[in-house]
């Protein structure tokens, strides 16, 4: 009798189970003054029909920094909230990028996201740029390749001694260099 009462009170439990997931609640970023933001995106999962609405609630950032959503579409800087419809069975993407246009510091954005007006969900990016150094540059050349060697006046050469040469990897950056012998 006792087994018969449980699963009948368990029943609504599962039938009336949760509308969503967020695979992320907190996500921390990290860079360098040489980035040109810092992003990181976790998951929205809806399992029913979910009206959902988000506000940012903190943001605490040095001087000089911005930050954009994207949930699920990328808003421009400046907008602090929205709304949507997510539908059964989707992944949408949240997303925040913090811009921090060389300066070194820590941020905060938190977000609160209400589901069907019952549920509440709070999110938290937090975000640390370092000053760039040539140690940075040291640990970050491992894995590259030379895609490319280029001259002063943007031939492609060799390497050669005593001339300035610019350096492409494969990952899109480029060094300066000169070999002096």
């Amino acid at each position: 009798m006792r087994k018969y009462l449980l699963i009948i009170f368990c029943i609504p439990f599962i039938v009336f189970g949760q509308s969503h997931t967020i695979d992320e609640h907190l996500i921390q970023m990290t860079g360098t003054t040489n980035d040109a933001d810092l992003t990181e995106n976790t998951f929205y999962n809806a399992q029913d029909t979910c009206y959902i609405s988000w506000n940012i609630i903190n943001d605490s950032m040095p001087n000089g920094w911005d930050y954009s959503i994207c949930f699920p579409d990328c808003f421009p800087i400046g907008i602090t909230n929205g709304q949507d419809i997510f539908y059964p069975n989707v992944s949408e993407y949240l997303n925040c990028h913090m811009y921090h246009y060389g300066t070194p510091g820590f941020g905060i954005v938190e977000m609160e996201i209400t589901t069907n007006n019952q549920v509440i969900d709070t999110i938290k990016w937090t975000g640390t740029v370092d000053v760039f150094t040539s140690t940075n540059s040291i640990y970050s050349n491992k894995n590259k390749e030379i895609v490319n060697i280029i001259n002063i006046v943007g031939k492609q050469t060799k390497i050669s001694q005593n001339s300035f040469l610019i350096y492409v990897y494969d990952d899109g950056t480029f060094e300066k260099k000169i070999i002096i012998r």
